[in-house]
Order: C-alpha cells, then sequence, then structure tokens
C-alpha cells in the first residue's frame, strides 16, 4: 500500500520490525505468531492480523474488520494503544469513516478506563478521537484523563470545551443534551467562580481557574449558547470577566461578543452604554485614554445611537460629548486622529437632522457636507480616503457630491505645493468622479423616444446606464496623469507603487463602465468589446511594473476569462500564488466555467494544466483525508478554544462547499473536451458526498475587486463575470450534467468481453441511474434561470428532458399507445439546440469586421461549450437508446419487446440534428484558428479596431507587445480547441 506503515512498538525485536517496514507480510505473519505464542501477548496476535490484513486474498483483507467487529462485541479490552493504532491502520481504506465510534473509539475508550493513569495512552487515544470527530468516545476520555489528573489544568479545559461541543452536535443522544450542555457550563463557571474569588481577596488566580483570554471566549460562548439571559448579563457585570474590564486590558474580544449578541437582539441602549463606558475609561491624569480612538468601537456607537435617537436624545448628547473630550484630549496622537474626525464626520451624517441642501450658491450648506470637506482636507493625501468618505460621499444630494468631486477636491491639488501629494489627492477627485457618474442621483429622467437621463454634470443626454461624456473625461483625465506621472516622478517608489496602479484602475474601470451599454432594470445588450479590450490593456501595460498588485492581477484574471485569451490569465493566476487556504475562496475568480472557455488550460497531460487541476484536488483530498485536520490537535495543545470550537464548523462548510465541487466539475468537463477518460467520477468524494438536499456552501471572497462605483452600480467582479456565480443549484445541475455525459459516455476496457447476463446488468444501471439524475434535476432547475447562463439553462433542461426521455423508453408499455409526451420532448430538445445555434456568431463577411466577429467568437466559446455539451448528450443518448432497441430485438426475435417504431424515428431524428450542430460548432472553431493564426496582421488590425473611436491617446500608451502578448494568448486557446473532440 501507499500509505506509510506505523513503527511496531518500542522493544519489538529487528526481524520483525524488518518484514513488517519491507512489506514482507508473510514473514510479519510467521514472526509474530510465533512471539504471540512465546510472550503471550495481545499485541503480536494483533501484528500477524493487520499483516494478513495487507495481502491480495479478498478473505485475508478483511481479517483484521472481523478481529474489531469480535473486539467490540465480545467486550474484549485491546490495552496496548500501539496495537489499536494498527488496528485503525489497517482497517482505514476497509470501514467507513461513521463507523469509527462503534469500533475503534470503542476499543480506544476501554483501553483509557483500563489504565487511566496512564497519561501518554490517554492523550493518543484522545487525539485520535477527535481527529475522526467522534464526540462521544473523546468525551469520555478527555473526563477520565481530567480525573486522574487534577492538577493539570489543561485537561479540565479539554474535558470543557469537547463536553460543550457533545452538547451542541448531534452525535449527542437527545435524552443526554441538557445533561452535556448544564456539565460544561457548571465546571466553566466554577472555574470561573474561582478566578472572581482570588480577584475579590487580590490572591493569585488558582490552577482550575479560568485565567487566559482563550478560557475567558470559551466561558461567554457555553454561557452564552447553553445558558438563561440572566446567566449572560452576569457575565456582562461582573469584574473580572465583563467585556469593559477586558477591554481596558487590551483585549477587545469580548466586547465584540457581547456587542454582537446586543445587535442581535437589538438592545440598542444596552449597545450604547457597553460602548460608552469602554470609551470614557481615563487613566491616572483624568484624560481619556488611547482604548477611545477605536474605530470599530465608536461604529457600533453611531449605530446603536441612530437607532435611539428618535427616542433617546440624551444618548447622541452623551455620544457628542465624549467625542468633544477625546478631541480636546492633550494626549492624542496624529496617528489617531484620523479616527476620531472619521467620527465627526461619521456622527454628522449618522445623528444630525440631514434636511437642507448640501450646497447652496455653488457653497457648501449642511452640516454635514462641511464636517466631510474637513476630513478630506485632513486626510486627502491618505490612500485610504477614498474608502473612508465613499459610503459618506454617496448619501450626498446631487449638487453635493458634484461639489466635492468636481470643485473642493481638484482645488485641494492645484494648491498642493508637494507634486506627489497633489497628484494624491488628483487621484481622489478622479475616483470620486468615476463614483459620481455610475450614481443614480447623477442623472434625471428625460422625456424620448426611448428611457433617457440628462447628466447633472455635463449636462449631456445619455441612454445608457452612465454618462459617457463623463466617463470618457474621466478616464482622458486619468490617463493624462498617469503619462505625466509616470516621466515627472520616474524611479519614485512611492508614485510607482501606489498612484500609477490607482490611475491606470481609474482608467480601466471607465472603460469597463462604457463597455456595458444597458440601463438598470432592461435587457442588457451585449457588452463592446473595444472597450474590454482597452481596459485590459490598459492593466496589463501596468501589470508589466507591478506583476504583484492583486487588484490588478484580479481584474486581468477576470477579463481575460471573459475575453476568452486564458493562456495569458494562467501566468497572471500562477503569480498570484493562491495556495492553501485561501484557495476555497479565491479558486472560483478563476477556475468557474474555465474549462468551457479554455480546456486545453486544464488539459493533465500538459504540466502547467496538471499543477493547476491537482492545486484544487490536492487541497481538498489532503484537508478532508480525515474528519478533521491536525491542525485541530496543535489548537488543543495550545489552548486555542476559539480555534477548537470554528475548526469543525469551517472543515464541514469545506466539504460541503461549491468550490469542492466546482473543482470536479472543471477538471472532468476539460477531460471530457479533450477526449481523455474518467472513468471515476462516480466513486469521487466530491460527488458522491453531494446528495440532493445538500445546501452547498458559497464562499467566494470579492474583497480584493475594486470597489469603487456606486453602491446601486452592479458590482465589478459580477460584470466582469461569464454569467450569475456560484451557487448550491448551478453546482448541483453542473454535477448532475456531469454525471449523465458520464454513464453514457463509459466504455468497457477491450479486453473486457462482456456477456448477456452483464450486458443486461449495464443497461439496469443505466435505466436506475436516468431515472434518478431525472428527479434530481427536476429539483433544482425551477430555480435555476437565476443562477445559470442561458445556454446552461438550454444544456440542463435538455439533459433532464434526455435522461427522462430515456427512462420512458425502456419503461414504456408496448401494448398501450405511445405516451404523447415522446414528441414535445423531442421538439424541446431540437428547439434548445436551434436556439443556442442561434446564439453563435457567424464568420466575418468582410475583412473590416473580422476582428470584431473574432473577439466576439471568442467571448462566445462558453457559449460553444454548451452548445457541443448539449449537442454530445443529445447524441449520446440517443446512441444508447437506439442500441438498447437492437439488443431487444436481438433477445426477442419478434419484435414484442422492441421500441414503438415511432421512439425509434424520435431518436434517430434527434441524432442527426445533434450530429449537426457539433458540425456547426466545429465550423466555427475551425473558422476561429484559421483567423487567428496570422498574428502579425491580426495585430495591426486589432489595434486599429480598439482604438479607432476616441482611444487615441491610449493607443501611444500601450506597447506592441502587449497587443503580440494578446493575440498569442488568443491563438494558444484557439489551437487547443483544435484537440477538442466534436465526435
Amino acid at each position: 500500500m501507499s500509505r506509510q506503515r506505523p513503527r511496531l512498538r518500542n522493544g519489538t525485536d529487528l526481524q520483525l520490525q524488518s518484514a513488517f517496514q519491507d512489506g514482507n507480510w508473510a514473514a510479519a505473519m510467521r514472526l509474530a505468531q510465533q512471539r504471540a505464542r512465546t510472550f503471550n501477548d495481545q499485541y503480536f496476535e494483533i501484528v500477524k492480523l493487520c499483516a494478513e490484513s495487507q495481502l491480495d486474498d479478498p478473505h485475508s483483507k478483511f481479517v483484521a474488520v472481523a478481529a474489531i467487529d469480535k473486539f467490540v462485541k465480545d467486550g474484549t479490552v485491546v490495552k496496548d494503544v500501539d496495537a489499536i493504532d494498527l488496528l485503525e491502520w489497517s482497517t482505514v481504506e476497509l470501514m467507513p469513516e461513521e463507523s469509527f465510534s462503534e469500533t475503534i473509539g470503542q476499543l480506544r475508550v476501554r483501553a483509557v478506563k483500563a489504565a487511566p493513569k496512564d497519561k501518554i495512552a490517554g492523550t493518543r487515544c484522545l487525539q485520535s478521537c477527535l481527529l475522526h470527530w467522534d464526540l462521544n468516545a473523546a468525551q469520555q476520555i478527555a473526563a477520565i484523563i481530567d480525573r486522574s489528573f487534577p492538577q493539570d489544568r489543561d485537561f479540565m479545559f479539554w474535558n470543557i470545551v469537547i463536553t460543550h461541543m457533545l452538547a451542541k452536535s448531534s452525535q449527542a443522544p437527545p435524552d443526554k443534551k441538557k445533561l452535556y450542555a448544564m456539565l460544561a457550563q457548571k465546571q466553566i463557571e466554577r472555574a470561573a467562580q474561582l478566578t472572581e474569588q482570588a480577584h475579590a481577596s487580590q490572591a493569585e488566580t488558582p490552577a482550575r481557574g479560568v485565567k487566559s483570554e482563550q478560557e475567558m471566549l470559551l466561558l461567554y460562548d457555553i454561557v452564552e449558547t447553553h445558558g438563561t439571559p440572566e446567566d449572560f448579563r452576569k457575565l456582562v457585570d461582573s469584574p473580572v470577566f465583563s467585556p469593559v474590564a477586558q477591554f481596558r486590558m487590551g483585549r477587545k474580544e469580548l466586547f465584540q461578543r457581547a456587542a454582537s449578541k446586543y445587535r442581535k437582539s437589538q438592545q440598542w441602549g444596552a449597545l450604547c452604554d457597553l460602548c460608552h463606558e469602554c470609551l470614557s475609561d481615563t487613566g491616572e491624569d483624568g484624560e481619556l485614554t488611547l482604548l477611545a480612538c477605536d474605530w470599530s468601537i465608536w461604529r457600533q456607537f453611531l449605530e446603536a445611537a441612530a437607532h435611539l435617537k428618535g427616542t433617546d436624545a440624551g444618548m447622541a448628547a452623551k455620544l457628542q460629548d465624549l467625542l468633544m473630550r477625546m478631541a480636546k484630549s492633550k494626549s492624542l496622537k496624529p496617528i489617531y486622529k484620523r479616527n476620531i474626525l472619521l467620527v465627526k464626520v461619521s456622527a454628522a451624517f449618522t445623528l444630525e437632522t440631514n434636511d437642507q441642501a448640501d450646497v447652496v450658491n455653488d457653497k457648501p450648506s449642511s452640516s454635514r457636507l462641511k464636517e466631510l470637506l474637513l476630513y478630506i482636507d485632513g486626510q486627502k493625501t491618505s490612500i485610504a480616503c477614498f474608502d473612508d468618505v465613499k459610503e459618506l460621499v454617496e448619501r450626498l444630494d446631487a449638487n453635493g457630491l458634484k461639489h466635492v468631486a468636481y470643485s473642493y477636491v481638484p482645488e485641494l491639488a492645484r494648491a498642493a505645493r508637494d507634486p506627489v501629494a497633489s497628484a494624491r489627492i488628483h487621484l481622489l477627485s478622479l475616483k470620486l468622479q468615476y463614483l459620481l457618474s455610475t450614481c443614480p442621483i447623477s442623472q434625471t429622467q428625460v422625456a424620448a423616444d426611448l428611457p433617457a437621463s440628462k447628466c447633472v454634470v455635463c449636462h449631456s443626454e445619455f441612454e445608457t446606464e452612465s454618462c459617457d461624456s463623463c466617463l470618457s473625461k474621466t478616464s482622458s483625465a486619468a490617463l493624462k496623469t498617469y503619462k505625466s506621472a509616470t516621466e515627472e516622478f520616474r524611479d519614485h517608489a512611492e508614485v510607482e507603487n501606489e498612484i500609477l496602479p490607482e490611475l491606470a484602475l481609474v482608467v480601466a474601470l471607465c472603460h469597463v463602465q462604457l463597455a456595458f451599454r444597458g440601463r438598470p432594470g432592461y435587457i442588457a445588450g451585449e457588452a463592446k468589446s473595444e472597450y474590454l479590450v482597452r481596459a485590459l490593456l490598459m492593466l496589463e501595460h501596468q501589470a508589466f511594473m507591478t506583476p504583484k498588485h492583486s487588484q490588478i492581477c484580479l481584474l486581468l484574471v477576470r477579463l481575460h476569462v471573459l475575453l476568452g485569451s486564458a493562456h495569458r490569465c494562467r501566468e497572471i493566476w500562477q503569480g498570484l500564488g493562491v495556495k492553501r487556504t485561501i484557495v476555497d475562496s479565491l479558486a472560483p475568480i478563476f477556475y468557474d466555467r474555465l474549462s468551457t472557455v479554455a480546456p486545453i488550460v486544464l488539459d493533465p497531460s500538459d504540466n502547467w494544466g496538471w499543477d493547476l487541476v491537482e492545486t484544487l484536488r490536492g487541497h481538498f483530498a489532503n484537508c478532508l483525508k480525515l474528519r478533521m485536520p491536525r491542525k485541530l490537535i496543535d489548537a488543543f495543545e495550545a489552548g486555542s478554544y476559539g480555534s477548537i470550537i470554528d475548526m469543525p464548523r469551517y472543515t464541514d462548510n469545506l466539504r460541503s462547499g461549491c468550490t469542492r465541487a466546482m473543482s470536479l466539475v472543471e477538471e472532468v468537463r476539460a477531460d471530457r473536451l479533450l477526449g481523455e477518460p474518467c472513468g471515476e467520477f462516480l466513486n469521487d468524494a466530491r460527488f458522491y458526498e453531494v446528495p440532493d438536499d445538500l445546501e452547498l456552501r458559497v464562499a467566494v471572497d470579492y474583497g480584493s475587486f475594486p470597489s469603487w462605483a456606486s453602491s446601486a452600480s452592479m458590482a465589478l467582479h459580477e460584470r466582469l463575470s461569464l454569467g450569475p456565480g456560484l451557487s448550491s443549484t448551478r453546482v448541483h445541475l453542473s454535477l448532475l450534467g456531469e454525471a449523465f455525459q458520464n454513464i453514457l459516455a463509459y466504455r468497457p476496457p477491450t479486453v473486457y468481453k462482456t456477456t448477456a447476463a452483464v450486458t443486461g446488468i449495464d443497461c439496469t444501471f443505466v435505466m436506475e441511474t436516468m431515472s434518478r439524475l431525472s428527479n434530481s434535476m427536476s429539483k433544482f432547475l425551477g430555480d435555476a434561470s437565476k443562477h445559470c447562463t442561458p445556454s446552461e439553462m438550454f444544456y440542463y433542461d435538455s439533459v433532464h428532458l434526455l435522461a427522462t426521455f430515456i427512462s420512458l423508453c425502456v419503461s414504456i408499455d408496448r401494448s398501450a399507445p405511445l405516451p404523447s409526451a415522446f414528441g414535445p420532448m423531442a421538439d424541446a430538445i431540437k428547439a434548445s439546440m436551434a436556439g443556442q445555434l442561434d446564439g453563435l456568431p457567424s464568420p466575418a463577411e468582410s475583412s473590416e469586421k473580422m476582428v470584431s466577429k473574432m473577439v466576439s467568437t471568442f467571448r462566445s466559446l462558453h457559449q460553444i461549450t454548451m452548445l457541443r455539451d448539449t449537442a454530445m448528450a443529445t447524441k449520446l443518448a440517443t446512441a444508447w437508446i437506439l442500441t438498447f432497441n437492437e439488443r431487444e430485438k436481438e433477445r426477442d426475435r419478434s419484435g414484442s419487446s422492441s421500441l414503438p417504431r415511432d421512439v425509434v424515428v424520435q431518436a434517430k431524428s434527434l441524432q442527426a440534428c445533434a450530429e449537426s450542430a457539433l458540425k456547426e460548432g466545429e465550423g466555427v472553431m475551425s473558422w476561429l484558428e484559421k483567423e487567428v493564426g496570422n498574428g502579425a496582421d491580426l495585430g495591426r488590425s486589432l489595434r486599429s479596431w480598439v482604438f479607432e473611436d476616441g482611444g487615441n491617446e491610449l493607443n501611444e500608451l500601450i506597447e506592441d507587445g502587449m497587443v503580440k502578448e494578446l493575440v498569442e494568448s488568443w491563438r494558444l486557446n484557439a489551437g487547443g480547441w483544435g484537440q477538442v473532440k466534436w465526435d
């Protein structure tokens, strides 16, 4: 076996050790049997059983499993923990994980009960039970160890936290849940009482008292989960464990926990009191301490006070008074001044009545705008200034926002004497102008033949989502600033790493906004590809200088996938180095639907493709090898009880996450498109561990994408997506679709000779599986339209119909009239393929349109893949039906068991339609591969087309190498599509 073999117990003779480590199982069995007779030692009997279980003989393989069952049933105590380890190792692949608690878990509990003073053996058994998440056994063992070693406080808290988790777990018997909950609470409260008594008498905290912050967090978690509201109030009022007392020691976690509870229960008064008490702490000199500068607490104070301002005006006054005290504090350091200024401006927006215009006679009028301008004036050179004020700026009226973006901040930039400071402030003004152009308040509706708006800034009329004129002017201004800053601040690290990347992002975001011409609430037309290419080239130019800039790289990943240039996208993704724990949350940004755009990128025969696939597959295989990761044991040893409580939830989320299932779909679909066999799909845990009733968790982190547009505008990551993001519904449908393709495309090896009996079994398997797939897909299709692209909906609807079609064919009653559903189902499948064909771009009729059509075709690769999959699913299904019919004819020459003629005609008609669709799709890709072949000519044509309409300024900046690299990425992808199987 490939698994690492455990070392035998210390003291075992070298001859037996060597035979076992070398895998010489016959010799190991013989030697172990001799030692067992000589020493009368149960351990060597188990060594013999484990060695025998490694033999290839099917009977021998399960001797260890049988021995465990016998030990459990007979009540046998295996005292040697090394022997239990051997039994666990030899049966790990033969027994389901769910049976651990009834087998190995039982043996480990008995071993600890038999030797309660053996600390090493006890902790080893406890670790094993925790890794296999057998909480019942772990709780019993932890309680025994705690009683056996009362002087070791760690064992006490291990016992408490395991009892607490068991009380919350479904593993606990219903009649014992309350008992475990009460036990955990009483134990932790007793420890807390000892600490409070020691504090009252000013004595040292006893060993079995609560000392560390992690232990206090465990105390809060248990009381909040199992206790009453009165128990929680006592804890909050405790002189030792109250959030205020701990906050004054610099510990903020308990405050966050209490504040979260108050917010959930909408106890705004209690939250205000808590925040005020924390922030109003004074030092020996009577001055407020630096703890009063914590913005996160002020923010919660503001939120709670805003809910009470209509009923408790005094609370807002208390907040303002405390804020004024803090602002006048002599100990306020400049580093904390920003927080206090941010609180002041937030209070002006949140607590004051803002019913007057923000600007009157071109001058600031409202107090909130005046406070905002003061804050901007103080923080104008900070790179974080825009993020600080964005939410507040959006709450201004149109004239106020226009004043900030087009008058006040540009004037600050002109007045700045330091060139770098001026560049920073100018960048701030450009970001504010971009924000304004995406805000609904920046436009007013006007009467016209088509829905139109008028811009409050430039007064031009437009029929798109945002004002094209303002976006073009902002982009042009950002580009001019970018060029001048590049020349003026050459080799200036601060400008090159901070200002230039953000200026490039302003240019790119403006072009992305210009690309999408639709209006909110209306059906959006196709995005203008030339603007997307401009945005891509601008970001590529900047990425050459700052290749590790995460925002630029992630935007490039999305743009390259959207434009079908996935080979360059792969290079950028590799440069980001997304590994380990962030794979689950970031991988979908690159991998989702990647196989529909560039299956060759995931080709396992290529080293790079294999690495991309293995990054995901290996991550989940390693993390989920056991029920719990080995880091859980590290958390116990470190006393990190918060991590212990969170880790099971994180592991369960990882196991039932969309990313894990998506990794299988993308891997298998790429293999299938390239004609690679994938016979293990149905046996992959990423498939069979996803039942229909499992709600898959979505946890994609888009936090690194720029969020500079209005909150009312579509998020940037959604705008640059091939379709709706990951969802449980779509992933379920993807898995079912791949199962359909996998089952019907499976062909037994040529050396495998089928018999009539085996063929019958295969047919039965297919029939039963198709029926289940049909039923499963019907559960998700009703809600699928908002989770899938139109092409995906065509495909999943067709697969559902085909699975139903097969089920009806094989279960049809030959003596009864033909069901009326056959005709409409066949027509619907044909209509699905026809609809997908209508959406494909046709080859260009003239050379002038060639580049536009080529780029449009690259953007249509997802639709082409879905057409190919729909047609291939139809072809496979009809081929199976026709083969089934021929077998029935051979089995029964009378023809009574063969399919009705109308069904056969419908199947052949569908097959012909599928072959025609496949031929047409292959023709489109052949044309694309031919057109993209001449890279030099295409690069010149592409540059001419992309920059022909007002893009001269950007054209001067973009190097030929950038264009050449894009064309080469397209060429590689088109060439990779030449390996896709169309028959």
